[in-house]
């Protein structure tokens, strides 16, 4: 007698996969051995829309429409590969720790491109500011002309592929910078509100860095993950590295001096007044070295501008770019301060950079510019992570730790 037979049942996704895997079998079968015989007219009539995207992206030069077709199919059939390597690999991807570092990882792709977007379709050349004179003559710029943590790359890169235009080769350097961004404020981030909703900070930096991009600046980018390298460095008690990231951070803006006083805020009766000694006196000694050889090798011709008159001005007279530039930080500062009650015992501390900021700025900038505070986004983001991680997280039962050995475990 022969056993029945057991049914093998084909979960429905999988099903439309192989549906869809035969309908674009075929299709390659039609192409490989019809289609690329085709003349540009032939095909021509039977592409779908053809006329009209000819008219608007203009003629297809001869013999590419098969090329077009031949990397289209080829595009469909890498999808759908995906697609069945995910349906082959279900239970694995669903495990809470894959799904976490997978939705992380989406995420951070995803504030990645709004701020690549951002800065190809908003950024323009502003005329104090020429990339070209950055990249082969940064001694001509006023002001500017040291703060070249980015334009070193852009140069690399315009080395390597001299076709590339100058403001294509920055482009891609500030890509570079807005991947490490994203990637250190992910990681500041998971201090507060753990790994799982590290992509809040990510997020936020996002809605907090997008008015910012105006016009092309090299360092405004180096200024965030430099500061929150640093800001990282000190919450781990992590020193050696600390001041290694502060001296890299010299090199994109001088305005990094102010982490200084604000490391030994944070560090006062939380370490031994011999650390705190070591750590201040060596980034000072390296600040100030560096800069000095900084302006013997690129003596630029104006090394800051004094705008106090102007910002009493702007704030007085309520200039547009005033009124607008209160409306991209204003709110988001007092919801911080509304939310600080919640914030760690570093963030509290840290906060001093902030006064520090505003007096100084108020000298030397402009106070209308949003991206004058870059620097202090990773504090600003941590204090509404504190206060997501106390309201919504901690309640719901789900707590989250700080890492062990960083300053949160020794203030508190």
């Amino acid at each position: 007698m022969i056993p029945a037979m057991r049914s093998v049942r084909v979960p429905r996704f999988l099903q439309i996969l192989l549906i869809l895997g035969a309908f674009l079998l075929l299709a390659w079968a039609v192409f490989l051995i019809w289609g690329v015989r085709l003349s540009d007219a032939q095909w021509g009539r039977i592409l779908p829309g053809f006329q009209d995207a000819e008219g608007a992206f203009g003629a297809t030069p001869p013999g590419h429409i098969r090329v077009i077709v031949g990397l289209t199919l080829l595009l469909l059939t890498g999808l759908l590969g995906l697609a069945g390597v995910a349906a082959r690999f279900k239970e694995k991807l669903l495990e809470p720790e894959v799904r976490t570092r997978l939705v992380a990882a989406a995420v951070a792709l995803a504030a990645i491109c709004v701020l690549f977007d951002n800065l190809v379709e908003r950024g323009w050349e502003a005329p104090w500011y020429h990339v070209s004179d950055m990249m082969t003559h940064p001694q001509t710029v006023p002001v500017y002309g040291q703060r070249l943590l980015m334009i070193w790359p852009a140069m690399l890169i315009k080395h390597l592929v001299p076709r590339l235009s100058y403001i294509q080769s920055f482009i891609i350097a500030q890509g570079l910078g807005i991947v490490l961004a994203v990637y250190v404020i992910g990681e500041w981030s998971a201090l507060f509100v753990g790994r799982e909703l590290k992509f809040l900070g990510q997020v936020l930096l996002t809605v907090f860095l997008l008015p910012t991009t105006v016009f092309y600046l090299g360092h405004d980018i180096g200024v965030v993950f430099s500061y929150c390298f640093c800001f990282l460095f000190l919450y781990k008690r992590q020193y050696p590295l600390f001041l290694l990231a502060f001296c890299i951070g010299i090199l994109n803006h001088q305005n990094i001096l102010l982490l200084i006083p604000t490391a030994i805020v944070v560090m006062w009766r939380v370490e031994d007044a011999k650390t705190i000694a070591w750590v201040g006196a060596v980034a000072t000694i390296a600040y100030f070295s560096i800069q000095y050889l900084l302006n013997r090798m690129i003596p630029v011709p104006i090394t800051h501008e004094i705008k106090v008159w102007w910002n009493m001005r702007q704030i007085v007279q309520l200039y547009r770019m005033m009124i607008f530039g209160a409306m991209l930080t204003i709110p988001w500062y007092v919801g911080a301060a509304l939310a600080f009650k919640s914030a760690d015992p570093f963030l509290k501390r840290a906060s001093i950079l902030l006064p520090m900021q505003l007096g100084i700025y108020s000298i030397y900038g402009q106070l209308n510019e949003a991206r004058l505070f870059n620097g202090f986004l990773p504090i600003l983001i941590g204090i509404y992570l504190c206060y997501v991680r106390e309201r919504f997280v901690v309640k719901s039962g789900s707590p989250v730790t700080a890492p062990q050995g960083d300053m949160k475990v020794a203030v508190g």
